[in-house]
């Protein structure tokens, strides 16, 4: 049996969240030699694939802007299309269920979400050079809180005057996002692990800026210690009831006992769909436009 759940992560709550199912085979079968199926790469939706694509490419013109390399529009349009061309065979995208994916599509609605992004006020002002005293992380490293193991680091942090922002993109967001400010504040204990940044509340400025709907929306949160002592709560909590599952999976060891998502839409461009108990039964919602 393996260890109890310890890692939490912005990408572990959401899966967690919308389907039971999904969680487990993605995080809790590793260990298990009659699931070890699901462990291999997983297929991709060509929406999902866009959207990889369109954040990787915007992370690649961020490192560049931080080398003073300025892009064309030519440029932004060229690697996008190369990405999501590698990615679409990356991931098994190339043909979905019979249905060749549009690639010009994709193109064309990555290089609009990218183009939007950087008339964002706040990228803007990077851009322009308003803003010097900046930086770009991934959500590589993980910050110890306790007995857990926590992914929060912000993906821009930037100084003005005495006052630090740290800033979370999130290029598809879900409608619902009901402990968003709480999400946002875990930036917080990823800066505390950080020796050159205050160690008050009062000094930071969060953001999170996300797409939804077809706009890039900015959330701005001012942080106070009751919100950082919420948003700890809501760690412990969501770890644990990760564990119940956890607990009840390896005692029953059926992955189609778990509950499942509620969404058609979700289950549309789930991984693991194909051996899912409730994909046939939900066909006619799959083929909605």
């Amino acid at each position: 049996m393996s260890n109890y759940v310890s890692e939490w992560s912005l990408t572990r709550r959401k899966v967690f969240t919308n389907c039971a199912r999904r969680f487990s085979i993605k995080y809790l079968t590793n260990n298990i030699q009659k699931t070890r199926e699901y462990s291999a790469p997983r297929w991709r939706s060509p929406y999902d694939v866009m959207i990889i694509s369109t954040r990787e490419v915007f992370f690649q013109w961020l490192k560049d802007l931080h080398n003073n390399v300025i892009w064309t529009g030519k440029t932004i349009y060229s690697n996008l299309r190369f990405k999501i061309i590698t990615n679409l065979y990356k991931f098994n995208s190339q043909n979905t269920e019979g249905i060749k994916p549009d690639k010009d599509r994709l193109i064309s609605n990555g290089y609009a979400r990218l183009k939007t992004l950087l008339r964002q006020p706040l990228i803007r002002k990077l851009s322009s050079g308003e803003i010097r005293e900046w930086s770009f992380h991934e959500r590589t490293g993980v910050v110890t809180f306790g007995h857990l193991q926590v992914y929060c680091s912000p993906d821009i942090v930037f100084r003005t005057a005495n006052k630090w922002h740290l800033v979370r993109l999130n290029f598809q967001a879900e409608r619902k996002q009901p402990y968003l400010d709480l999400e946002l504040c875990t930036m917080l204990l990823w800066s505390k692990g950080n020796q050159y940044m205050p160690n008050l509340e009062s000094k930071f400025t969060i953001y999170g800026i996300f797409f939804l709907d077809g706009k890039w929306y900015q959330r701005r949160v001012i942080p106070s210690q009751r919100m950082l002592q919420e948003t700890k709560q809501l760690l412990e909590k969501d770890v644990h009831h990760m564990n119940v599952l956890r607990d009840y999976f390896y005692r029953t060891s059926n992955i189609d006992t778990l509950p499942l998502t509620k969404s058609p839409m979700y289950c549309k461009r789930c991984p693991y769909k194909t051996n899912c108990p409730v994909f046939g039964d939900r066909q006619d919602d799959f083929n909605k436009p």
